[in-house]
């Protein structure tokens, strides 16, 4: 589980965070779906400083204790001893009292003073450089140093002292002298306690001071409303000048009380401590103290990341000094005649220092190594080639030093994008390209005018086509209409002519017929003649004039027959005639129909030209106003580009 972790909507990559991490390889910045910049956490190389959620104005980061899980098996009956660090005087200034008086109100068994404990470390620390007259010692009631020296210089755990914290010792006391054996959480002020006490094993909870307020306004408790009932502020006894550890040189203080010569310096912050601690290393030598007192936190842990307050340095010391100046007092009063510490005497009495001791070890971190080469490639990636652009320094990426990026380019925890240097470059090239872009468009422009003019040209002389077009369509319509009622007149016409023939064909009908009777008359009068000349050759002299008549009828039928077939003949010819006379106004009737089909479609396509015509006039307005339009929008352009 990650202790700080990333609101990664909130984040903006201002890298205000890595500038403030002492260990910069716990921050990794990397680009979103979007594109933008964001720095995610190393959990793993992350000393839970907290020196980035204070440098964050975005509120992007955020911090996890045991607070929650403190609370629960609270509820839930389990045995829990509490115990307070100093710094609660300040987060919950006057009303510190109350919030103890409140814990012992939901259950806790008991609440320990962590001052306690913190003379309990300084007679530990005394002890300790009396039995080891060469010890180099960096002090380690800082969880936040000891994170540090495990992960990234681990060639310093031979320095770390091997004292418990203030916490711890007081935890210690609890169990081997108390004999408790229930669960213990801390009031603390620092997010890194969290490592000590996975580690240690010896407290169950670290139960932040910031988040214990958060809990109060959150539940709408009000402290100051909380009766308190006993006079005395914690169970047992009350801590000593370890009450001022929390401030800057609190365990130098502690240390030259009782043994004035000691050669101890001190360093607090995280801007200044990191870098006396690379230095530290460096000498090796009779120049580094016997003691060697170190913060994270510049105003010590008073001004811890979890303690949820922000009093500035002035108001911090008149709280400590009030502490300093009682725990004086009642150091003095415990004193014997013989100056003898009656504190330190009860602890060599009751106390094995071996208890109070521990180890470290290093904590396996993998970090990819890098070569020059490396190094060289990704400041080509930055655009860097010169002395002076590899040495830039700007501090904008949140490293200390060009180099420093580069490196962290070359094992992949960052993104050349977080380079001012890299970005203005950049940014110098894409306004390049866009002033030459920006000319391109500017004769494009120029070009799209000529050619906008030419078209508004071609608009206005189509539309005068357009506007001829509609006046021809309209003439030709009239024409055709015209044609199309001299057609149907002769089309009535030939219809006259050809109810005509009609008639004349019934006629010629009605002749045939006629004539086949006269045909069928003459042949019963010959027939007639051939019986008369029959009888009259029978009758002899007597038939004589009978013979005469049947010669005469004779005649007649054969004259009958000779007029029925020139009848025929002249039938024949005439029935030839008409029928090629309606074949003739047959196809006259169907070339008219045609002729009136054709000009009746030409009427329709004049009619449908002339609306199409309306139709290319308007469009042709309407891209006329376009293409002045566009013109406008070109010229405006233009003066913008220019």
């Amino acid at each position: 589980m990650s202790i700080i972790c990333v609101e990664t909507d909130k984040c903006v990559g201002c890298n205000a965070c890595v500038r403030a991490c002492p260990a910069g390889d716990a921050n990794i910045a990397r680009k979103d779906a979007e594109g933008n910049l964001i720095i995610e956490i190393d959990d793993e190389k992350c000393i839970k400083c907290g020196a980035c959620i204070k440098a964050c104005s975005h509120n992007a980061r955020y911090f996890q204790d045991d607070m929650e899980v403190f609370l629960n098996d609270l509820k839930a009956g389990e045995e829990i001893a509490m115990i307070a660090a100093p710094a609660i005087k300040i987060a919950f200034d006057g009303n510190w009292r109350h919030v103890l008086q409140w814990l012992r109100n939901q259950g806790v068994k008991a609440i320990y003073d962590v001052g306690f404990g913190a003379d309990i470390c300084t007679w530990a620390h005394v002890r300790y450089v009396q039995q080891h007259p060469e010890a180099k010692i960096i002090s380690q009631p800082c969880a936040a140093v000891v994170n540090y020296v495990v992960r990234h210089k681990p060639e310093l755990i031979s320095n770390l002292s091997p004292i418990h914290s203030p916490m711890t010792c007081v935890a210690v006391y609890m169990r081997k002298v108390m004999g408790f054996k229930g669960k213990i959480a801390a009031i603390s002020p620092c997010i890194a306690k969290i490592d000590e006490f996975h580690e240690t094993g010896i407290i169950d909870y670290n139960v932040t001071m910031e988040h214990l307020r958060d809990y109060f306004d959150k539940e709408g408790i009000e402290l100051p409303k909380v009766k308190i009932y006993s006079e005395f502020e914690f169970d047992e006894q009350q801590g000593l000048e370890g009450a001022i550890y929390p401030e800057p040189g609190g365990l130098m203080k502690n240390l030259l009380i009782h043994v004035p010569d000691m050669n101890v310096i001190t360093s607090e912050g995280t801007e200044k401590l990191y870098k006396d601690l690379d230095t530290y290393y460096e000498q090796r030598d009779g120049s580094i103290p016997t003691v060697f007192d170190v913060l994270n936190c510049e105003n010590g842990c008073n001004g811890g990341p979890a303690t949820g307050v922000d009093y500035n340095r002035f108001e911090m010391n008149n709280v400590m000094h009030d502490v300093e100046q009682y725990a004086r007092k009642v150091r003095k009063a415990n004193r014997t005649k013989k100056g003898v510490d009656k504190q330190f005497a009860e602890f060599d009495e009751k106390l094995d220092i071996r208890d109070f001791m521990r180890t470290y070890q290093p904590k396996k971190i993998n970090v990819e190594p890098v070569t020059e080469r490396q190094i060289e490639e990704a400041f080509h990636i930055l655009g860097k080639h010169t002395p002076t652009e590899k040495s830039y320094d700007c501090h904008a990426c949140g490293y200390k030093s060009c180099r420093d990026m580069a490196i962290a380019l070359a094992r992949g925890i960052n993104e050349k994008e977080n380079c001012h240097q890299y970005m203005m470059n950049y940014i110098r090239k894409e306004r390049q390209k866009v002033a030459e872009v920006n000319q391109k468009v500017l004769e494009m422009n120029n070009d799209l005018l000529k050619i906008f003019g030419e078209l508004t040209d071609s608009i206005a002389q189509v539309k005068t086509e357009a506007g001829a077009i509609r006046e021809a369509g309209q003439a030709s319509s009239a024409k055709m209409e015209d044609i199309m009622t001299h057609m149907n007149e002769m089309n009535r016409l030939n219809q006259s002519i050809s109810d005509s023939l009609s008639d004349i064909n019934q006629s010629v009908e009605q002749y045939n017929a006629m004539t086949q009777d006269v045909e069928k008359i003459a042949g019963k009068i010959n027939l007639l003649s051939l019986n008369a000349t029959i009888e009259a050759a029978r009758a002899g002299e007597a038939g004589r004039g009978f013979a005469v008549v049947a010669s005469n009828i004779q005649e007649l039928s054969k004259n009958s027959k000779e007029s029925v077939s020139d009848a025929q003949e002249n039938d024949e010819a005439i029935h030839q005639a008409i029928t090629e006379v309606n074949e003739i106004i047959h196809n006259f009737s169907e070339a008219t129909a045609e002729m009136l089909s054709i000009v009746n479609m030409t009427i329709d396509n004049v009619e449908k030209t002339s609306d199409k015509s309306h139709l290319i006039e308007d469009s042709m307005g309407t891209v006329s106003q376009m293409a002045d339009r566009v013109k406008s929008v070109i010229e405006k352009t233009n003066d913008i580009l220019s």
